[in-house]
């Protein structure tokens, strides 16, 4: 270089440094600089204070629990939530897997959160369903149907609930091997999703027992842990309708967790 240029060493120094900075301008930056991420508020204070603003919308999140503890409930609040803040702007895509779309218990919660709000948005009009029964309807669903439909509408949440449903089999001895295959396959698509068109991921897991310890663990094993970035937990406190929401694991969240309370009106703090 200083052949070329006929400089002195600290001259030719100094325009390589100037030159470095020049390519790297834009590429890297640092922690401070990084603008936070938006969030959906679940409609409780102390739980969105204990998420540090609500459900994240980058990566993978996951809310796993036993059955009738209220994730679907969950979901169903999350989406009208998502559109309190996006009015008129943002959709939501709920899949289902298991059971046929709540739609009377939707009608409930968006009565009494016009009531609430004094607004009347037509929450269940920004709401597209669809049922699929098996991996290969929701592949489809993933690599076809749901990429046209973000073509034309302004959708900012996707609920899968389940995904345990998607892979529940009557047979004994699954292929493993290939069901972490699928499960790849369908995180890969919904990574894809996020990426082009900015939308929250958020799906619903059931529940297995661990005979030797005597616990209740997600489904599907590690092959879809390691594939999710946020993992949820809501558990029964006795009979009544209290629930523990519990944090397990976060890249930007610490393990704690905190008390809601099922009602007819929504999820609300637990006093």
């Amino acid at each position: 270089m200083e052949q070329i240029k006929n400089l002195l060493g600290p001259d030719a120094y100094c325009a390589l440094l100037n030159a470095s900075e020049d390519i790297i301008k834009g590429k890297f930056s640092s922690a401070y600089d990084i603008e936070p991420k938006a969030r959906i508020s679940t409609g409780c204070e102390k739980l969105d204070e204990m998420l540090l603003g609500g459900i994240p919308t980058i990566g993978i999140s996951e809310l796993y629990g036993c059955s009738g503890v209220g994730k679907t409930q969950f979901c169903l609040q999350l989406s009208i939530q998502h559109q309190l803040s996006n009015i008129g702007k943002t959709e939501v895509v709920y899949i289902c897997s298991e059971d046929i779309f709540p739609s009377k218990r939707m009608k409930q919660l968006t009565n009494e959160y016009s009531k609430k709000f004094k607004v009347d948005p037509n929450f269940e009009d920004h709401i597209y369903i669809k049922h699929v029964a098996d991996f290969q309807e929701l592949q489809k669903c993933l690599s076809t149907d749901l990429p046209k439909l973000l073509l034309i509408t302004n959708v900012g949440l996707i609920i899968i609930d389940s995904i345990a449903g998607i892979f529940r089999s009557s047979n004994c001895n699954p292929d493993y091997v290939a069901r972490s295959n699928d499960l790849t396959k369908i995180c890969t698509a919904l990574n894809e999703l996020q990426d082009k068109h900015n939308c929250a991921i958020f799906m619903v897991n059931q529940v297995t027992d661990n005979v030797v310890l005597e616990t209740h663990e997600p489904c599907l094993g590690l092959s879809w842990a390691n594939n999710v970035t946020h993992r949820f937990c809501l558990s029964r406190i006795s009979d009544n309708p209290e629930r523990e929401f519990k944090i397990i694991f976060s890249p930007e969240l610490p393990p704690i967790s905190t008390n809601i309370l099922l009602t007819v009106k929504g999820l609300t703090d637990a006093q």
